[in-house]
């Protein structure tokens, strides 16, 4: 490399290690994101308060959305995802006076189920292909959200909740014993889980949760300014 190239690539290369470097955060974001509404959601659920429709189809469409390109084509560019921005946001910039230890204590769990998940090849597969299968069938069969909640809801039971420990919902036990409310709690975890996937895949990890929160609030402010 002549002196003059070296000269006039370095401040390119820079260039497009900081672009990486931001897309890189943006997409931990959203996944964070995604996780903290799960999270935020099932709270809601299990003590009977109602949730945003919006923000549900957003956490359950996330799971058969298997060939996206960009992390933003999962969660339908983010507009589906204001409920965890606000939730991120707030949570992480201590906004929130009493901030929810539950919503804390769901994230956490997802991530540990993740990387138990993720280390069983077999069952792995075998939620790829259950996906594939419940896709298919409400394609065939024009099926109702219900009733793929509750095909989302067999197949996490078939899954992971073989996976020890198992997340605890605490909440109101008269909302907790309906099976609808079950349905959607187990599709919310399971969509919780696969944003945990992608979190560590665009780079998250368990320091970066503790050491980078400043980054992720930034990002969630700009993420939602767009919206």
């Amino acid at each position: 490399m002549t002196t003059r190239f070296a000269w006039v690539a370095a401040p390119l290369i820079k260039h497009l290690i900081r672009i990486n470097l931001m897309t890189q955060i943006q997409d931990q974001t959203l996944a964070l994101a995604s996780m903290m509404q799960s999270a935020a959601l099932i709270n809601k659920l299990a003590n009977g308060e109602k949730i945003n429709q919006a923000a549900f189809d957003c956490s359950m469409d996330s799971l058969f959305t298997l060939d996206a390109k960009t992390t933003e084509d999962i969660f339908g560019h983010g507009e589906g995802l204001i409920k965890g921005l606000k939730t991120l946001k707030s949570y992480f910039s201590g906004d929130s006076k009493k901030p929810d230890r539950q919503i804390a204590y769901y994230v956490l769990s997802m991530i540990k189920l993740e990387s138990k998940m993720m280390k069983d090849r077999k069952l792995v597969n075998l939620i790829h292909k259950g996906f594939k299968d419940i896709q298919q069938h409400a394609v065939d069969f024009d099926m109702s959200q219900s009733a793929k909640v509750h095909k989302v809801d067999g197949l996490y039971q078939k899954t992971i909740s073989t996976i020890k420990p198992r997340i605890i919902v605490q909440g109101d036990q008269t909302h907790l014993s309906n099976s609808d409310t079950t349905s959607k709690v187990r599709t919310l975890l399971f969509a919780g889980i696969r944003a945990a996937v992608l979190w560590r895949q665009k780079g998250g990890s368990r320091f970066k949760l503790l050491f980078s929160r400043k980054k992720y609030v930034e990002q969630a402010k700009l993420l939602l300014q767009q919206f």
